[in-house]
């Protein structure tokens, strides 16, 4: 007997959960596929949707796989369960030849930063399954061996860059997702899940030029591509994303300020007095997310990359700049900042300030 154990929080439960699962249990001829939907999960934000609605969309996602279990373990405990506190139960509660645990490209990554990741080394075998933009896989599988001489199998399957959040903008702002299937999308309408900003979205629409709006949500959906890996919630960058325009139909003078950066200033003001919003966080990201500056936050480079990448921009090198984007978030906006200030160098005439000491601090 073959078991492999799949945790995750699985808000949503997307086709890349369902492919994974799949690849793994052909890979290694699994008898059985545990899925363990968190029930409060430690690295995930506390508006996480509800246990039951979740379990839900994970029953509808494998109903045509036979060889599924979904275990309630966590919510029968009640409470945070670090996978090294599960593991070994479940280890004892399905008994088996060989005991796998399954773990995603960002996981493989993450894995230090784990609570008692020694342990669950020492419980099963790490099935490990790369992502697209995770970075070097096969460096972080020799850290897992080296540090802590997991035993590690890799499923020869490159799974595509699926983020819940991405879907999650998806919904909230009305559009279909490729992401999720027909019955899961059900569920999310059903209990009218991503469904936070429905106000300030009809109030930003009725506000701001269609063509405006068309790229705010665009920005919204690309920049929560990189809200996890740098640990922010999906609401701030959701917020900083969709706002981050709404005041550029406003014309405004500023002395010393250049026409195109005037309204992140302006931005951040209509945000906090017209729209509500009182985090400095996501003041600070639209207030920068034009001219940048020195020492940005996570969530400030973010807005800043996303307003220039989003799909619907077309310049020359914007393909380049994603790609660079989608293999390492850093250096991405690196070359976003560079690629901007250079083409600002090449236009002539003077730069803003905050624009030159931003190249300059990103290129020291």
């Amino acid at each position: 007997m073959k078991t492999a154990i799949f945790g995750g929080a699985f808000d949503p439960f997307h086709k890349e959960h369902k492919s994974i699962i799949v690849n793994a249990q052909k890979s290694l001829s699994l008898d059985r596929v545990v899925v363990v939907p968190s029930f409060l999960p430690p690295h995930k934000d506390h508006l996480c949707s509800p246990y039951e609605v979740r379990r839900e969309m994970v029953k509808a996602g494998v109903s045509d796989l036979p060889y599924v279990i979904i275990d309630d373990i966590e919510k029968e405990r009640g409470e945070v369960n670090p996978t090294s506190v599960t593991l070994p139960i479940l280890k004892e509660k399905y008994p088996s030849d060989e005991f796998f645990f399954i773990m995603g490209g960002d996981s493989v990554k993450n894995f230090h930063s784990w609570i008692n990741p020694q342990k669950i080394a020492d419980e099963a075998i790490l099935a490990v399954v790369e992502r697209s933009g995770c970075g070097d896989f096969d460096i972080d599988v020799k850290s897992l061996v080296d540090t802590y001489g997991a035993k590690v199998i890799k499923i020869p399957y490159v799974g595509k860059r699926v983020s819940s959040s991405v879907v999650k903008a998806t919904v909230e702002l009305g559009f279909e997702s490729n992401d999720i299937s027909d019955e899961v999308r059900r569920i999310i309408d059903e209990h009218g899940l991503y469904r936070k900003f429905g106000t300030i979205i009809e109030k930003l629409k009725a506000d701001i030029p269609e063509k405006t709006f068309i790229h705010c949500s665009s920005t919204a959906i690309y920049g929560e591509n990189f809200a996890g890996e740098n640990k922010l919630t999906y609401e701030e960058v959701f917020l900083a994303c969709i706002l981050h325009d709404c005041a550029k139909h406003i014309k405004v003078e500023m002395e010393g300020v250049p026409a195109p950066v005037v309204h992140q200033f302006t931005g951040a003001e209509r945000a906090k007095d017209f729209y509500g919003v009182t985090d400095e966080r996501i003041l600070s990201a639209i207030r920068y997310h034009t001219s940048g500056k020195p020492d940005m936050t996570k969530l400030e480079k973010i807005t800043f990359s996303a307003d220039m990448l989003e799909p619907n921009r077309n310049f020359d090198g914007v393909e380049k700049l994603r790609a660079i984007m989608d293999e390492d978030f850093e250096k991405g906006f690196v070359a976003c900042v560079n690629a901007t200030y250079t083409h600002l160098l090449n236009k002539g005439g003077e730069i803003y300030p905050l624009t030159r000491e931003c190249a300059e601090y990103y290129n020291k």
